[in-house]
């Protein structure tokens, strides 16, 4: 009896602490977080690499006071719908938007649309997680009411197209080539001499086969993640823009949280890029080898050729950007580019 009563003192005990420490409903926080990629494989879907990580690490760290919702595959919009709600807090966060998609809230966030700018992506990570990223990131949220918790600068863009190898920008004259609903990105192209047609990311697949197009412009990853290599037949590795999808948080959100919780945000967020970035960077030359598999042949210039891509579309696109983007936000960039690449190099 003795042995029993011991059990129950004990039991009660151990359930009167559960009880006193489980962490109400109440006080748990749900933090919807919406992309438009799909799940189901992580090396395939690495946006599921980043939810997956966020989500355990953020709820780790707050002992379960935070919780993440994920909303994959556009089940609350595209891009553009997803930018709109993040900022008015019907969502806290989103993943996946570019620089394109802040543009109508922060004109001057377009500076990260500068083609022929990064000169390689190691470059890219020390310029966006020093003092440019952060200052713009607080200009962005101070005038979006979108913060951005992570750059996420994967893999370079790249052209591709069904009717023949690009070597120079006179190989792009005729092509149709689709571009995000972008100004700096239409511009680009027309600079090049092709023809630039904003298609919808869920429309490009089709358009790509029945014609409506020739080519696109993308990533490795992103174009197998639409398998993109089924309906074309060249692809030109000038990477002429540094893919840098941007995780963001609604700022009124954001500030509403203590600053210890503020830093295990940021951790998470950052443990997050990690998982994803390193499997992109892990796959890319099997994703080229995929994509070579499926057909398609791959070209990259030589370095006397890709300065023929800067030089067409230097002073064209920094006109462009004048109008749009304020000059400090130029000459802070191309000012931190120089100085990553200093530093690069002394090491």
């Amino acid at each position: 009896m003795h042995g029993i009563c011991g059990f129950l003192k004990h039991g009660a005990a151990a359930a009167l602490f559960a009880a006193m420490t489980a962490l109400p409903a109440s006080a748990q926080t749900i933090v919807k977080l919406a992309h438009s990629e799909a799940e189901g494989d992580l090396l395939k879907n690495p946006y599921w690499a980043f939810t997956e990580v966020f989500g355990r690490v953020l709820e780790s760290e707050t002992n379960g006071r935070y919780k993440v919702q994920v909303f994959p595959n556009k089940q609350l919009g595209d891009l553009e719908s997803l930018a709109e709600q993040t900022a008015r807090g019907i969502i806290q966060m989103s993943a996946g938007l570019s620089a394109g998609h802040l543009a109508s809230y922060f004109p001057s966030i377009q500076v990260l649309e500068m083609p022929y700018t990064f000169p390689s992506i190691e470059v890219g990570r020390f310029v966006m997680n020093g003092k440019f990223g952060r200052e713009l990131a607080d200009a962005a949220a101070e005038k979006s009411g979108i913060r951005i918790l992570s750059y996420l600068p994967s893999a370079f863009r790249s052209f591709t197209n069904n009717k023949r190898p690009i070597k120079s920008p006179e190989d792009m004259k005729g092509l149709k080539i689709r571009v995000q609903n972008i100004p700096i990105h239409v511009e680009m192209v027309k600079a090049l001499g092709a023809s630039a047609t904003p298609i919808a990311w869920a429309e490009l697949y089709n358009a790509l086969q029945t014609g409506v197009v020739d080519g696109q412009e993308n990533a490795p990853y992103t174009m197998l993640l639409a398998n993109l290599q089924q309906v074309q037949k060249h692809y030109t590795l000038d990477k002429h823009l540094l893919n840098m999808p941007l995780v963001t948080i609604n700022e009124k959100f954001y500030k509403d949280l203590s600053k210890p919780d503020q830093r295990v945000f940021g951790y998470a967020a950052r443990e997050a890029a990690f998982a994803l970035l390193g499997i992109i960077a892990a796959k890319e030359s099997q994703d080229l080898k995929t994509i070579a598999a499926a057909g398609v042949q791959i070209y990259a210039p030589t370095s006397a050729e890709f300065q023929k891509f800067v030089a067409a579309t230097r002073e064209p696109i920094l006109a462009v950007m004048r109008s749009k983007v304020d000059e400090k936000w130029i000459k802070g960039l191309l000012a931190a580019i120089e100085d990553a690449e200093k530093r690069m190099a002394s090491n």
